[in-house]
C-alpha cells in the first residue's frame, strides 16, 4: 500500500462486496455501503449494466465467484461469532485489525452501543475511510479510530495509547491481511494480541493455504491472484499449514475453535446456490480464543 491511499486490494475486495449486495438474488453477506466505500473506477464499472452482467455470468461465477465468496464469506463468518458473542454478554470490545473499508460501524454500531469498537489501521487509510463515512452518515459515539505504522509498531502498543480495556474480554477480527505478510509476522501479531487480550478474547482471522497444495482450477486460479496482487504491489506472500499454524498458536495461549477449509465454508455459506459461487480452496477461516 502506497502513503496516502487505501489499500488497492481492499477497494477490490469492497467492490466484490458491492456487486454480491447490488446483484445477488440471496446475499450471504450484506453490504449496503460498499459501493460507495470503493473507488470511482469500481464504481463506473459496478454501474455499467454490460460490466455486471458479465461479472455475474456462470463462467464468471464459476471462477471469479470464488473470490467473491472469499470476500464475503469471511465477513459473515466473523460477524456471525461476534454477534454469538455479544449474545452471550461475553463481549463488550470489538477490535478491527487493519479495518480498511470494513463498513460495521455503519451498519452494527448503533444497534450495539454498549459494544466499544476499535479500528485499528495506518493513518492514511484512516484519514480517507473517515471522510468516506462521514459522507454516508454519522459516526456513531461508540467507535474509535486506532492510528498505526504496522512496519514501526505492535498492536498493543496502538491499543494502549486507545480506552481499549485490557482487563475486560475482546473479539479481534482480522480479515484479508495475513495472506500480504510474512507468516513470522502474522504470527508475532498474534503473540501480541496474546499479550494484551484479556482471557476468553477472541480471534477470528483468515489465512493462505500455499498454492502449490491445490489442485486444478483451484492451483491455477490461486497462482494468477498471486500475479494480480503482485502487479497491484501488494504481493501474497503468507502461506501456512493448518497443522503448523494450530500447534504454533496453542503455545501461545490460544485455542483453536475451529478451522474451517474452503469445502467446509462452502457447506456452511454457499451450499447449492443457483448463482453456483463457492468459497476458494486456496484460504481457510480459522476462530481462536485465549484461555
Amino acid at each position: 500500500m502506497k502513503a496516502g491511499r487505501i489499500s488497492r486490494t481492499a477497494e477490490a475486495a469492497a467492490a466484490l462486496r458491492a456487486n454480491h449486495h447490488q446483484n445477488s438474488s440471496n446475499p450471504v453477506f450484506s453490504d449496503p455501503y460498499a459501493f460507495e466505500m470503493t473507488n470511482g473506477r469500481w464504481r463506473k464499472l459496478l454501474s455499467n449494466p454490460i460490466f455486471c452482467k458479465f461479472l455475474n455470468s456462470a463462467p464468471l461465477n464459476q471462477s471469479l465467484g470464488r473470490l467473491t465468496a472469499q470476500v464475503v464469506g469471511r465477513s459473515i463468518y466473523a460477524e456471525d461469532w461476534l454477534l454469538e458473542a455479544l449474545d452471550r454478554g461475553e463481549i463488550l470490545q470489538y477490535v478491527l485489525v487493519g479495518a480498511g473499508l470494513d463498513s460495521f460501524v455503519l451498519r452494527m454500531a448503533e444497534q450495539y452501543p454498549e459494544l466499544k469498537i476499535f479500528e485499528v489501521d495506518h493513518p492514511d487509510t484512516q484519514k480517507i475511510k473517515i471522510h468516506k463515512l462521514k459522507k454516508l452518515g454519522t459516526i456513531p459515539s461508540n467507535v474509535e479510530f486506532v492510528s498505526i505504522d504496522f512496519e514501526k509498531e505492535k498492536i498493543s502498543d496502538a491499543l494502549l495509547r486507545s480506552s481499549y480495556d485490557s482487563k475486560m474480554p475482546a473479539f479481534f477480527s482480522w480479515l484479508g491481511t495475513t495472506h500480504y505478510l510474512k507468516p513470522e509476522t502474522t504470527l508475532a501479531t498474534l503473540q501480541n494480541i496474546a499479550s494484551i487480550a484479556h482471557l476468553n478474547s477472541e480471534v477470528v482471522m483468515d489465512y493462505s493455504i500455499d498454492y502449490k497444495q491445490l489442485q486444478g482450477i483451484e492451483r491455477i486460479g490461486s497462482f494468477a491472484i498471486a500475479q494480480f496482487t503482485r502487479f497491484l504491489k501488494e504481493p501474497l506472500i503468507g502461506t501456512f499449514t493448518s497443522e503448523h499454524l494450530h500447534q504454533t498458536v496453542e503455545k501461545m495461549g490460544y485455542v483453536v475453535l475451529e478451522d474451517l477449509s474452503g469445502t467446509e465454508i462452502t457447506k456452511r455459506y454457499f451450499h447449492q446456490r443457483a448463482d453456483q459461487i463457492r468459497h476458494t480452496q486456496a484460504t481457510h477461516l480459522i476462530h481462536l480464543q485465549i484461555v
